[in-house]
């Protein structure tokens, strides 16, 4: 974006441009905060399953996520 230089004078600096307030128009939910899930697995387990990972849920960030919600949802389900 290119700013119009042509109404500045020496040492006056640019008019404040108007923004959108971000935090206003958050669209993420603010009630059930995700909380963190940290195990150790050996490297062969880790490459495995975020292999079937993105083979189900795509190679995106999430996915092992995804993968994990998946797996306790249908151990819940039994």
């Amino acid at each position: 974006m290119a700013t119009n230089t042509a109404a500045l004078k020496k040492g006056s600096p640019p008019p404040r441009e108007k923004t959108a307030d971000v935090i206003k128009q958050d669209p993420r939910p603010t009630e059930g905060r995700n909380k963190p899930l940290q195990i150790m697995v050996p490297p062969e387990v880790f490459d495995a399953f975020s292999q079937r990972a993105g083979q189900e849920f795509g190679f995106t960030k999430g996915s092992k996520s995804q993968l994990f919600l998946a797996m306790w949802q249908a151990y819940q389900s039994r």
